[in-house]
């Protein structure tokens, strides 16, 4: 499984410099493989409005871009921050935290 982000928008983004990252869960130790396949499950995630766009904001707030790929599947939600779901936030949140090690 390979989980993708890209954040977008902020007072001090660069389009340019903005780029997806990516972990692949094969490559992390089995706690933190669990604890992601557990926040995928929590979110339900695969169930989610699949959207590439961002739900509609302020101009300059940030949003998520976050794709799940899964064997023979992928699945891509934007999303505005602050997350409003619980499950979802911590998906991300984790993904990212993954993202930068």
């Amino acid at each position: 499984m390979r989980i993708s982000i890209k954040e977008n928008g902020g007072l001090a983004f660069f389009p340019g410099l903005a780029k997806p990252r990516s972990v692949e869960l094969a490559t992390l130790p089995e706690p933190d493989q669990q604890e992601l396949r557990q926040l995928i499950q929590a979110a339900d995630f695969f169930k989610l409005p699949q959207s590439k766009v961002p739900e509609s904001g302020k101009p300059g707030q940030v949003h998520y871009t976050l794709t799940v790929t899964e064997e023979d599947r992928e699945h891509t939600v934007c999303v505005l921050a602050p997350v409003k779901s619980q499950a979802l936030d911590g998906l991300v949140q984790c993904v990212r935290r993954h993202c930068r090690s």
